[in-house]
């Protein structure tokens, strides 16, 4: 018994030491207001809206949050979009701003939804293709956007 409490105690252990301390999501914004602010500088800019769906303790998010932060990938969302982190908690918060595209979160998060300059729904992640990020590398997921995302911008 103490082998398997001890098994145990090692497994869960595991998957947080992999983990790292970066939080992506302001938990105290206001998602709503972020979201009309993102209209207005993406009709300044001519930019699409992206709105990055997850939660602080989600590790797929946050692999993600890491990833839209390198430079490369970094630099490719800032040319074409301007990024609204939705923090949905533990499916507790901001559900209202999710069900108005689509429910994307209803399959996992982390959850991405693009919209056009008028916060038209042009976009969304609704089969969980991102719920397992942190099995995709960095390059996987520029790949990723370029492949899915890039031709609803052309």
């Amino acid at each position: 018994m103490k082998k398997l409490t001890l098994i145990s105690i090692l497994f869960f252990s595991i998957n947080s030491w992999g983990l790292s301390d970066y939080r992506p999501y302001d938990e105290t914004a206001d998602a709503n207001q972020d979201i009309a602010n993102a209209i207005v500088l993406a009709g300044e800019s001519e930019k699409y809206i992206l709105l990055e769906m997850g939660g602080n303790w989600c590790p797929d998010c946050r692999t993600l949050g890491e990833y839209f932060a390198r430079e490369d990938i970094n630099s490719w969302l800032d040319e074409r979009f301007v990024v609204v982190a939705v923090d949905v908690g533990e499916w507790d918060k901001n559900l209202d701003i999710a069900e108005r595209y689509g429910n994307p979160i209803s399959e996992g998060i982390p959850s991405l939804v693009v919209l056009d300059a008028e916060g038209n729904l042009e976009f969304a992640t609704l089969a969980g293709e991102l719920a397992t990020a942190r099995n995709m590398s960095g390059d996987d997921l520029i790949e990723w956007l370029k492949t899915k995302i890039q031709p609803i911008l052309d």
